[in-house]
């Protein structure tokens, strides 16, 4: 099993850097919705302008995530598809209903007010785990009784570490300096470091998962 799964994630890594245009659409998609989601962020809704640019983000905003997720899916069969955009549609579809399950039982888990701390590592499991597994089966078309098989498992907690833990680390770890520029480049050194291994730790676990399903659907 073990052996396997991390074939899948070298299979997938290889691909990705092979399929130099999948590549390129997908550092530039991760480059729109991070601006996009900055200017959501830190425009104010002042003027009729500004109103605009936000409604106009919040529609681009979520085009650009499930793009980013259509091509994390399909860049390990070949080159990108002009049927990518209908791929983005079935995935905003199949999303629906797990973003609807999720904030029911973020509600119903907010409404029990005794044991503080299984309830917080619920959602946290549910936030982290359950829900985005949950997420990548439905888009890749897998069966949802193979959602927490042990391979997909393994290399969701690999990839884990790659575009959750190693990031977290390297945003809040702080190294204090004399000089003020040195410390600020070393901050933006550490926060694209962060925003790089989210993105292809992301897109690799994805596509790992991908090359499993579709091995055994070989078999």
């Amino acid at each position: 099993m073990f052996t396997e799964s991390i074939n899948a994630i070298v299979t997938a890594g290889r691909a990705l850097f092979k399929n130099r245009r999948a590549l390129t659409v997908i550092l530039l998609s991760y480059a729109g919705l991070l601006t996009a989601l900055y200017l959501l962020v830190s425009t104010r809704e002042a003027t009729m302008s500004q109103l605009v640019l936000t409604m106009t983000l919040v529609v681009v905003a979520p085009a650009l995530f499930f793009l980013l997720q259509a091509l994390s899916v399909s860049y390990t069969s070949g080159p990108v598809s002009p049927r990518l955009i209908r791929k983005c549609f079935k995935l905003i579809v199949v999303s629906v209903p797990v973003i609807g399950i999720t904030l029911l039982s973020l509600y119903g888990l907010n409404k029990v007010d005794s044991y503080a701390t299984v309830v917080t590592t619920l959602r946290y499991l549910l936030i982290g785990v359950v829900a985005p597994l949950l997420a990548i089966q439905l888009w890749i078309g897998t069966s949802l009784r193979k959602v927490f098989a042990p391979q997909p498992v393994f290399v969701y907690a690999l990839g884990f570490l790659i575009f959750a833990v190693a990031p977290y680390f390297l945003i809040v770890k702080t190294l204090p300096m004399e000089r003020a520029w040195l410390e600020v480049s070393l901050l933006l050194l550490r926060l694209s470091t962060a925003a790089l291994l989210i993105l292809l730790g992301w897109v690799t676990t994805v596509g790992a998962i991908s090359v499993l399903n579709h091995r055994n659907e070989q078999i």
